[in-house]
């Protein structure tokens, strides 16, 4: 069956669907010591969700408030050597960062802790949507309303981390969830700081000439190895919103280190060169610009001025729609009388002083005549007969051209693309994402990134086998790997 790249798993410590009431299937939990287990006689684990490269995460239940939550558990396996500890140090300072984070834009962390046998666990709510890196590549681009919003969450959800000297250092549409809550479509959730910075801490988990983070939605300074502040996280957040406006980031090569040299050396192309159609306005693709300058202090200053520029592009209808040119309407005065339209007097204005004066002369021409005939005329008073009412001019209404019907939207192209390893079972990933759990498989792109020239950056995981990496595009061409054994 083909692996629907729109609803996949996901490594990360939510679900993209709702929990499944049958046992998962086998495989999944036969050969899983963990399942049953009490974590510190605190979170119970009831059945495996997905695997990630570093762990897996579990269903589970905090059992003092008989609530359900995602478990992840760190794979002591994940690194080697010395690089054992290095993973269990990063995975607590995650868990410790982000349990004081409490913002409704960062995923809630319930508890964390290290087992006496040496495995380390965060249990954090259980979430139901789907990652952002999924929405863009099922849709091709957001619409920009949608996008701003989106972006203004997150840039809040790093505020917060901000304000606490932390660093996320990794934001990218993978680590961005959509979830539906009640009536709010676009709940977003901010997750995975494994690879946080705290910048009042005087070491980083990290080692000299490693370089950590997404190539694609990485700064230059991070790329180049040297420090980072909360700079860095207005780089990404711009590459993010980048991508959701044209479908893919400002950088894509074929390489990790091609794209980390574009990232360091090469402007982002503007965004009407990637997608003509996206009508993205300008302050906005100002605002974008602004925040993937090369130099820290070119960028906005911090993520407080990316929000304040942000909700001013949403509070501005004129900067993201297109309305149509209403003529003015008349306007009644209270008398009903229309006012001068175009130098011309309109109906209804009152009779000028000249007619009350023939009306005189016509009084006195019959008085003298009068007087004539004989008839005595005593205190003869001119009346004034009121000229007889006009019909009210009916209002004048401004007719508006309707706007012709938009044409129907193009259908979203895709591309399936069989993968397959040497030996089979190899978990596949790219850009941090699950596409299948187990090769052979078939991964369905969606939107931009199933055109033929894309290029993606496939990763195959299997234990006991060395990683291997591949760069392949978005055709139905039949793509294999050869695994090699690890030492």
């Amino acid at each position: 069956m083909p692996n629907d790249h729109s609803d996949r798993p996901r490594s990360g410590p939510v679900v993209p669907r709702p929990v499944p009431s049958r046992p998962p299937a086998a495989g999944m939990q036969g050969d899983d010591p963990r399942i049953g287990a009490v974590l510190l006689d605190r979170v119970r684990i009831i059945r495996p969700i997905a695997r990630g490269g570093m762990g897996r995460v579990y269903l589970g239940e905090q059992m003092t408030m008989h609530r359900q939550c995602a478990v992840k558990v760190l794979d002591i396996r994940a690194g080697v050597g010395g690089e054992q500890a290095d993973f269990a140090r990063r995975f607590l300072l995650e868990a410790s960062v982000a349990a004081k984070l409490t913002h409704p834009n960062v995923v809630t962390i319930f508890d964390y802790g290290e087992t006496p046998d040496g495995a380390c666990f965060i249990a954090m709510e259980y979430l139901e949507g789907r990652s952002l890196s999924d929405e863009i590549k099922m849709l091709g681009r957001l619409p920009t309303g949608r996008a701003i919003s989106i972006a203004m969450q997150a840039a809040r959800a790093l505020r917060a981390a901000h304000g606490l000297g932390v660093v996320h250092r990794d934001l990218k549409p993978g680590n961005v969830y959509l979830v539906r809550r009640e009536d709010e479509e676009d709940l977003v959730k901010v997750l995975d700081f494994g690879l946080v910075k705290q910048t009042s801490m005087e070491e980083e988990l990290t080692h000299a000439g490693r370089i950590l983070g997404s190539p694609r939605y990485m700064a230059p300074e991070q790329a180049q190895g040297r420090p980072v502040d909360a700079r860095a996280d207005v780089y990404s957040l711009g590459a993010v919103l980048y991508a959701m406006l044209t479908g893919r980031p400002p950088f894509q090569k074929p390489t990790e280190l091609a794209t980390i040299m574009a990232q360091i050396n090469e402007a982002p192309p503007p965004i009407a060169s990637v997608a003509p159609d996206a009508a993205v306005p300008r302050d906005l693709e100002a605002l974008i610009m602004k925040c993937l300058s090369k130099t820290p202090e070119q960028r906005f200053g911090s993520m407080e001025e990316v929000v304040t520029a942000l909700r001013t592009i949403a509070g501005n209808p004129g900067a993201t729609t297109t309305d149509s040119v209403r003529a003015p309407s008349p306007v009644i005065t209270a008398s009903g009388s229309l006012p001068v339209l175009g130098g011309t007097p309109a109906m209804g204005v009152e009779a000028a002083p000249a007619s009350r004066s023939r009306s005189w002369w016509l009084l006195a021409a019959a008085g003298a005549a009068l007087a004539c005939a004989g008839i005595a005329v005593v205190g003869l008073t001119p009346v004034r007969t009121p000229a007889p009412a006009a019909a009210p001019a009916p209002p004048r209404v401004a007719i508006v051209p309707q706007a012709p019907a938009p044409p129907p939207p193009p259908p979203v192209p895709t591309a399936t693309l069989h993968v397959d390893s040497d030996p089979s079972g190899a978990k596949v990933k790219e850009e941090g994402d699950t596409m299948c759990e187990q090769t052979p498989c078939d991964i369905v792109y969606r939107g931009a990134v199933a055109d033929p020239g894309y290029e993606h950056l496939l990763v195959f995981l299997k234990s006991g086998y060395r990683l291997e990496r591949k760069i392949v595009k978005g055709t139905s061409t039949p793509v294999s790997v050869k695994l090699t054994k690890a030492r």
